[in-house]
Order: structure tokens, then C-alpha cells, then sequence
């Protein structure tokens, strides 16, 4: 069982917080070890410390803001908290139980579309327990997106945040999600304050320059930290990502009257599981996580290779994109991870790389750049790398259009491996 008590503001500092204190039962703990000491880039440290030593002292979970946002904060509603310990409750089979109410329309869909949808192979099998209320909480008109610095954020700033978005739907604010953090490296010992400390600077340098893009496009910016993974997850970011940016999203519901997720560009509902990346069903999240008061837009699906050519000149896209998946201490992108490789490659083959010199060490990617093509290619035939798959097809068709060195020794290398 895991009981989620009643939801309560404090303020530390320049930061305010939404809390509540959660208790997890020995069983539900114990399961929780269990499942996911097998799956690839999960319960990377619970056995280390887990259940965390904080457990004992607060045993809360929280959502922080700047100080000035605190009104903002829905403290009426536990519909954040159950959003973000629900993958938690489902690989478990835990119910949750809650003391504040929940919205009536998020528990509909809860029970009626995510929950049997997830029910499968002996997970999933969750109910709620606790009071509903189908009245609106008061909110203002506020349009927001996340910006990660990434590709999709920069592309859903880049259509809705301007005078040609459509109507209703222009962007009022941008946001900053942190609170995750990336494993170490097979056979590294983890040292988690070192951990904790390097994320959460990679973090704060990745949501400073998020502010600087809104303000370059006239929009507040906040950055919305929480402790879901430091305390809960310990991992696992592929399977809980969308549960984790909802959640963040619901803690601010008297902000938003409309939240745009920015889409993967990925071919939606491949498979809908507890054991896939979130963004395989992203809409159906999205839809299942409306409320009264708050609703979901997901933009609209162009493809990664489309999405790229359209940031390829933009000022913003070439100083601050962030799309390394093992994030170091001061936020650079690495240039060796498929989160790098799927941003840099396309850019080449369109004869656009050179003018991203402040987010890659491009030098260092020219000098072997052919075995990046292969290690990519060779990367997508992972049974579960179906979103590299998707990127490599992406990628041949566009080098089959563009007429660059980089195209043409892409294609070398596609069908150097048996590929057509």
C-alpha cells in the first residue's frame, strides 16, 4: 500500500514547496527491489541506500518553485502525488490511498483508460482509495511548455511561441522540470552525494539557459525541482519520464489552464506498457491526466529530422540545445550517446553541424564521424531501441534527399551492414 497524506506548503529560502508525507509499506517496498533490479537503467541504486535514510526523517515528497510562485501551488488536490508514485503503485500492484481529494475527471480516467490499459502480465493491477471532487480548482489562463533545451522544447517554443500560434494557444510561460538524475556507469561505485551534486549543477546550468531563451521571447521562466527520483524512483527515467513532468505540472494547476507536452515526434502507442519509454504512449498519459481546471495538448507529431531543419539556423537552438543523455557536471553534451548522436547526425547530413560549435565539441565528432555512423546503426538493432530505429530510417531518408559528404558516407555505412 502507499498512502499519500494530506498535501501542505512550506517555504526554505527563495524556494516554496508542495509536500506530502508518504508512507510505503515494507511489501510494497520489497516488490518495488524486486522488479526493478532487472530492468536496464532502473534501480541503479537501491542497493545502495533504499528505502532512502530520509524516509525516516520526512518521508515526504515534494515539488519546489521560486518563492513568488507559491499561490500557485495546488495544495487542494493530491492529484500530483498520485500521478507521481503511480508507475511506483502499478510495478508493485499498490494501491494508493490518499486524504485529499483527487479530481474526478483524473480518477475517471485513471480507472476507466490508463489503469486497463497498463493491466497486464500481472501488473498494473491498482485501485484508488480516498475522496474525488468534480468541482474545478481556480486557475489562471496560463499556456505553458516545458523547456528542457532539447530538440522538442525548442521546436514547441518555436510554433507556439509566437503571434502565428494558433488560437488561444500562445505561450504565456516556459518551464524548467529537473529532479532526475543520470546512473553511473557499469562497475563505477556510486558515490551519491557526488551524484546528487553534479546532477543538480548540470540541472541548475541547463535551466538558466532555459531563462534565457524565455527571455529572449518576452516569457516568464520556472523551474520546477522535485525529489520523485532522489527518494522514490532511484532510475528508471525511461519507464516513469512523463509520469515525473505531469506530475510537476499538476502541482502548478492553479497556473495553468493549458499545458503543451511537447511530442517525441515518435510513432505514438507502439506499445502500451509499465516496462516501454512513456513516450511509446504519451497521449494516452497526456489525456488520462486531464482535470477539470487543467487540459493536455500535445504537439503535433514532425518528424525529428523535420523539427531539426527548422531549428537548424535558430540562434537560440545553436548555443544552448541540451540533448545528452549522460549529463556531467556542467550540463555539456558528451557527443558520444545516441541522445547526442540523433541531434548531431541529422544536422550534418544537412550540412548544418558547424554552426553548433558551442553545444559540441564538433572537432572530436569530425574525426570519427564514420564510426558514429556505424556505432548508431549498430545501436538501433537493440530489440529495445525501437526510438533509434525510428531515428535511422529518418535519417536514411533524408540522406537520400541531401547531396553532403556526411549523407553520402551515411548511406556508406547504412548498407555496409546489410541494411536497404
Amino acid at each position: 500500500m502507499i498512502h499519500i497524506g494530506e498535501p501542505f506548503t512550506k517555504t526554505e529560502g527563495d524556494r516554496a514547496y508542495l509536500c506530502a508525507d508518504v508512507k510505503i509499506s515494507d511489501d510494497t517496498v520489497n516488490r518495488y527491489l524486486n522488479v526493478t533490479k532487472t530492468l536496464t537503467n532502473c534501480g541503479w541504486l537501491t542497493d545502495v541506500d533504499y528505502p532512502p535514510a530520509s524516509w525516516n526523517e520526512k518521508g515526504n515528497l515534494w515539488f519546489s518553485v521560486p518563492i513568488e510562485y507559491e499561490r500557485y501551488l495546488c495544495k487542494e488536490r493530491s492529484n500530483a502525488f498520485v500521478i507521481a508514485l503511480f508507475w511506483y503503485a502499478c510495478v508493485t500492484n499498490s494501491d494508493i490511498s490518499f486524504d485529499v481529494p483527487i479530481s474526478k475527471k483524473l480518477y475517471d480516467n485513471l480507472t476507466t483508460q490508463l489503469i486497463p490499459s497498463l493491466t497486464k502480465d500481472g501488473y498494473g493491477e491498482i485501485k484508488l482509495d480516498g475522496p474525488i471532487d468534480d468541482k474545478p480548482v481556480w486557475h489562471e489562463d496560463g499556456v505553458v511548455a516545458g523547456m528542457s533545451c532539447g530538440v522538442d522544447s525548442q521546436y514547441t517554443l518555436a510554433c507556439y511561441g509566437s503571434d502565428d500560434a494558433p488560437d488561444g494557444m500562445k505561450l504565456t510561460h516556459l518551464v524548467y522540470y529537473g529532479g532526475s538524475y543520470p546512473f553511473p556507469t557499469s562497475g563505477e561505485k556510486p558515490n551519491l552525494d557526488q551524484i546528487y551534486s553534479n546532477a543538480d549543477e548540470a540541472n541548475n546550468i541547463v535551466a538558466k539557459n532555459a531563462d534565457k531563451i524565455a527571455a529572449h521571447h518576452g516569457l516568464p521562466f520556472l523551474y520546477v525541482d522535485n525529489n520523485i527520483d532522489r527518494n522514490f524512483y532511484r532510475g528508471g527515467y525511461v519507464y516513469t519520464a512523463m509520469y515525473r513532468y505531469l506530475a510537476s505540472t499538476l502541482a502548478l494547476e492553479h497556473l495553468y489552464k493549458t499545458y503543451i507536452s511537447s511530442s517525441s515526434g515518435h510513432l505514438n502507442d507502439v506499445e502500451i506498457s509499465l516496462f516501454v519509454p512513456t513516450q511509446h504512449y504519451e497521449s494516452l498519459l497526456t489525456d488520462s491526466c486531464r482535470t477539470e481546471s487543467l487540459s493536455y495538448i500535445n504537439s503535433d507529431r514532425t518528424l525529428r529530422t523535420e523539427k531539426l531543419r527548422r531549428l537548424a539556423d535558430n540562434k537560440d537552438a545553436q548555443d544552448y540545445l541540451s540533448v545528452c543523455f549522460q549529463i556531467r557536471k556542467k550540463a555539456d553534451n558528451c557527443g558520444e550517446c545516441y541522445g547526442c548522436w540523433k541531434t548531431m547526425v541529422p544536422l550534418d547530413i544537412m550540412g548544418k553541424l558547424s554552426s553548433f560549435g558551442n553545444s559540441f565539441d564538433l572537432d572530436k565528432y569530425y574525426t570519427n564521424r564514420r564510426k558514429v555512423f556505424r556505432e548508431l546503426i549498430d545501436f538501433s538493432k537493440r530489440p529495445e531501441a525501437t526510438s533509434a530505429r525510428d531515428c535511422v530510417k529518418q535519417f536514411v531518408s533524408l540522406a537520400e534527399m541531401e547531396s553532403t559528404e556526411a549523407a553520402q558516407q551515411f548511406l556508406e555505412e547504412y548498407k555496409s551492414q546489410g541494411e536497404d
